[in-house]
């Protein structure tokens, strides 16, 4: 059975302890609270897609060990198609070391690991899942080569391509015009255009920028000042939910998996954005990244519930 949304990406497993602040260089502090938690850009936006009632399918690489066991059991156990997730044995599953502070706020490292053993030809002999998705959904945590690649095949196939662009890089011109949804933070949008971005206004003039190059349609995510949603036809902003944040590793993957799903089922430009602001306002209220995601009916409770008190 063909997928709606497919995800070609990472899987890491997080291992995440609280800090009373960030360390400078050279400096040691004390964490507390560790915990494992699975995690990973792509085994994130899928998990987080399928838990708002999407079909999904990832494409990826584990190391053949006790972590990369674990991170397929989950996905497997939330209903996502881990069939064409494949095992490397000369390399570790990917890890991510993750500080969190009292505002939630994060600093990580990550270890790639059997992430970076994901290649194009992966990708091609997964042709005729990727073909048959009604979205492709895209990282940067592996190689980029594989993310062209699997771009490349969607458009072939006149699939659909959503584009997270972190971690934040330079992308070649080829792969932006073959995106149909980007994604990308304040940090992020500024790198890819060069245009200093501080508020909806100047969010637009970097979305401007981006289409130029061929990107059909951007969300950018601007933090306590809500997305600004440039597309060919429409400009607006959404604005964001006011919560108290606990961690925000996961927002902006909840975020991703979200506006995936509600695209997917049909929902408006508008419609998704805010739908996915509502998820992603949901998840930095808790620690994790995947534990903290909530499901469709949850999602739907927190926006009523919002919308009656305005």
């Amino acid at each position: 059975m063909s997928a709606d949304i497919v995800v070609v990406g990472s899987l890491n497993m997080d291992m995440v302890m609280g800090v009373e602040r960030r360390p400078a260089k050279g400096e040691t502090v004390l964490g507390s609270g560790f915990f494992l938690n699975p995690g990973g850009k792509g085994a994130n936006q899928a998990y987080a897609a399928r838990r708002l009632g999407a079909n999904v399918a990832m494409i990826g690489k584990v190391g053949d060990d006790l972590f990369g066991g674990q991170l397929l059991a989950h996905l497997e156990a939330a209903g996502v198609d881990v069939s064409n997730i494949g095992h490397v044995a000369e390399a570790a599953t990917g890890v991510a070391a993750i500080a969190v502070d009292p505002e939630g706020d994060n600093s990580i490292v990550v270890a790639q690991g059997a992430n970076q053993a994901l290649r194009p030809e992966d990708v091609r002999y997964c042709e005729s899942v990727i073909g048959g998705a009604k979205l492709l959904m895209l990282q940067l945590e592996v190689p980029l080569e594989t993310v062209v690649e699997a771009a490349i095949i969607a458009k072939r196939h006149h699939v659909p391509v959503l584009l997270d662009p972190a971690p934040a890089r330079e992308l070649p011109r080829e792969l932006l015009r073959l995106v149909d949804y980007i994604v990308p933070n304040q940090s992020e949008i500024e790198e890819l255009t060069g245009v200093a971005v501080s508020n909806a206004s100047t969010a637009v003039v970097a979305a401007e920028r981006l289409m130029g190059q061929g990107v059909a349609t951007v969300f950018a995510k601007l933090g306590s000042k809500g997305v600004a949603v440039v597309g060919r036809d429409e400009a607006f902003t959404v604005s964001n939910y006011e919560v108290e944040a606990v961690d925000t590793t996961a927002a902006g993957d909840a975020f991703a998996g979200a506006l995936a799903a509600a695209l997917v089922s049909g929902q408006s430009l508008r419609e998704a954005a805010g739908f996915a602001n509502a998820v992603g306002a949901i998840t930095v209220t808790r620690r994790g990244a995947q534990s903290s995601m909530p499901d469709r009916q949850e999602t739907e409770q927190f926006m009523q519930s919002a919308r009656q008190g305005d």
